[in-house]
Parts: structure tokens; C-alpha cells; sequence
């Protein structure tokens, strides 16, 4: 079975050329004169219609790469807890630094070429290393490890009996086959409670 870790690289390698054709892209339909409509990320739409990239314009564009960019850390740590409460806990540490470790990744190359868009946008050629470097964005890393270590305190000391909860919710919802070393724990709990009932009568 692929890991966590995994899909998320392939999904993230996907969603990064997705988002460099289809929205970074079109940006550069200003410098030509051409109206733009492009999502905000928000349920709404950016329309701004053959204007240069101004201040209006650039908030609209940081705006958006903010909200997309604190939705996808959202997404992320959802799946993630998902993928504990279906093993009950079982690697809850690796999970987890996949998650921050591939969503890290991912951001920080996004933000990158958002920053290199809009010194293109400005028409001030093409930015140096430099420049790319200084315009690193420490708050989203923050977040992230922020996000990474409540998740694993959240889980990190569950009981036995709630292990088991978890895991058996996560396959009546269909997520996740039962993990064999759980289904021998909630069968053995199952002959203990029995073996005491009946030593009790």
C-alpha cells in the first residue's frame, strides 16, 4: 500500500501544475489588456477586466494565494487525522510529519512561483535568487508545525478502548480496513468480558 506521505507528493505534484496553468497563468492576461476571472478561494471570483496590475490588483492576487494556501493546510491535517483515527493511532507520528512535510514542501514552492509571478506581473523581468529568497513566507511553516504537533497530542495517549472506537467507526464509514492487530485486540477484548461474565455467575 502507498503511504501517506506518497499521496501527497503525487497529489501535490498534480495540484502545483494545476495552479500554475490554469490560475497563476492567467494573470498575465492584465499585462496584455485582457479582462481576468479567476477563482478567490473563497466560494466568490476575482474580475478585474483589463486593468494593469495595481495595488487593487495585487491585494486581490495575495488575498487569494493566503486563503488557498491556509485551506490546503486545513485539507491536509483533516486527511491526516483521518488516516490516525483509521489505524487507531498506530504511527501517528509518521503520519503526521508527512503531512507537514510534503504540505511544507508544497507551499513553499507555490509561494515561490507567486512571488515570481508578480515580478513578471510588475514588468520588472525576471526576479534573482535573491529576491526569491528574501521573499520566503515564515508563517506558513509556522502554522504547519503548529498544526503537526496538536495533532499529535490529540492522539498521542489514547486509550486502548478508544482505539478500537476509532477504528471501528473509520470502517463502518468504509475509509479504512480493519488493521489485523486491532481486530485480534477487540476480539480478545471480547473473550475477556466474556470469560468474566460467565466466571461471575
Amino acid at each position: 500500500m502507498i503511504s501517506f506521505g506518497r499521496r501527497l507528493a503525487v497529489e501535490f505534484e498534480q495540484e502545483f501544475s494545476r495552479l500554475a496553468n490554469e490560475w497563476y497563468l492567467k494573470w498575465h492576461a492584465l499585462a496584455r489588456g485582457e479582462p481576468i476571472d479567476l477563482d478567490d478561494f473563497r466560494g466568490g471570483r476575482i474580475r478585474l477586466d483589463g486593468m494593469r496590475f495595481d495595488a487593487s490588483a495585487e491585494l486581490a492576487y495575495w488575498s487569494a494565494a493566503a486563503r488557498y494556501a491556509r485551506g490546503k493546510i486545513e485539507e491536509t491535517f483533516g486527511r491526516a487525522e483521518e488516516q490516525i483515527q483509521a489505524r487507531a493511532g498506530a504511527g501517528l507520528e509518521a503520519i503526521a510529519e508527512d503531512a507537514a512535510i510534503q504540505l511544507r514542501c508544497f507551499l513553499e514552492r507555490l509561494h515561490r512561483h507567486a512571488v515570481f509571478t508578480e515580478y513578471r506581473l510588475q514588468a520588472r523581468g525576471y526576479p534573482d535568487e535573491s529576491y526569491l529568497d528574501a521573499r520566503k513566507d515564515g508563517t506558513m511553516a509556522t502554522e504547519i508545525q503548529r498544526r503537526k504537533m496538536a495533532l499529535i497530542e490529540r492522539y498521542r495517549s489514547l486509550p486502548l478502548r478508544r482505539r478500537i472506537a476509532l477504528v471501528a467507526a473509520s470502517f463502518a464509514r468504509g475509509r479504512a480496513p480493519l488493521p489485523p492487530v486491532l481486530l485480534l485486540a477487540a476480539m480478545l477484548a471480547v473473550l475477556v468480558f466474556c470469560f468474566s461474565s460467565t466466571t461471575a455467575v
